[in-house]
């Protein structure tokens, strides 16, 4: 019998459990939505492909990896059945490509999902947060179905999400607003909500130079919590669009980094790549 993923795990996945019964079965019967065989160490895809389409893990195990600066990957986490990944890509205001590659670990049976089932997912999510309740209400839900797609956050029980709204705090800015300074100490990591922000430095000479631009599902502000590091912000950021933000406080964040080995060892290697390109672009050291 041919495997296939049922209601029951389909329901698990954060973008798709808005949908009701009937509509998961639309999303299994889907013909773009395939059950696709990996061998040991084939490659599901490369960091920087465009995406189009989220895998949910049947069988097997997989591996995501991130380049380092100095051109080696490192293993950022190991996934296994009834795992999710690749959704982040196709998150509204993403670049629509791969930030890691994943690499299968063992003979695997991964189920594609097409990005137009992703889009269908996250809109109904959208709908039913907002539907016919009060504000802070349907802004917790918008926050846990954020929080739920950033790999951050993946290692957040479910009593941690149930009481998202204790630990996060929504915080919305004007485009040109600056939300951190270069130098100043770091108490918090930001999650895009809505809207865009922009991370700049400023050169010798006294020039803006903008080091990048982060939509929604994407975070900034975790190097300076991080163990071992000065504490201090090394880049600004500004809102470039009328923006929201999730704010993470630094023990929470803390916290979210002791139960995961892993994730400590990626963020040191996103902030070695963000030294990287700040060398790159001024010619001396930053990360942000």
């Amino acid at each position: 019998m041919m495997l296939r993923p049922s209601i029951e795990l389909l329901r698990k996945i954060p973008i798709l459990n808005s949908l009701n019964n009937d509509e998961l079965q639309r999303v299994i019967d889907m013909p773009g939505n395939l059950v696709m065989p990996y061998a040991s160490h084939e490659i599901v895809f490369a960091e920087n492909e465009t995406a189009d389409c989220m895998y949910i893990l049947l069988e097997g195990a997989v591996d995501v990896r991130i380049a380092s600066p100095g051109g080696r990957e490192v293993t950022i986490a190991t996934l296994k059945t009834g795992d999710f990944f690749g959704e982040q890509a196709l998150m509204p205001g993403a670049t629509g490509r791969r930030n890691a590659t994943v690499r299968a670990l063992t003979t695997c049976k991964i189920y594609r999902v097409s990005a137009q089932t992703v889009t269908e997912g996250m809109a109904k999510s959208t709908d039913v947060a907002l539907s016919g309740r009060p504000g802070q209400a349907s802004d917790t839900d918008r926050v846990r179905m954020l929080l739920r797609s950033v790999r951050l956050f993946r290692s957040l029980s479910a009593r941690d999400m149930e009481r998202v709204g204790e630990w996060t705090k929504l915080t919305s800015y004007n485009e040109g607003d600056i939300i951190v300074r270069q130098h100043e100490l770091g108490d918090s990591l930001y999650v895009v909500l809505e809207g865009a922000v922009e991370v700049f430095v400023m050169d010798d000479d006294g020039k803006l130079v903008v080091l990048g631009r982060l939509s929604p599902g994407h975070y900034f502000g975790e190097q300076a919590l991080l163990a071992g590091g000065s504490g201090r912000r090394n880049a600004n950021v500004r809102a470039d669009a009328p923006t929201t933000l999730v704010q993470v406080a630094k023990r929470y964040m803390q916290a979210i980094l002791n139960r995961d080995n892993k994730l400590s060892l990626a963020l040191n290697v996103i902030g070695d790549a963000q030294r990287q390109k700040t060398i790159d672009a001024i010619g001396r050291e930053g990360t942000w």
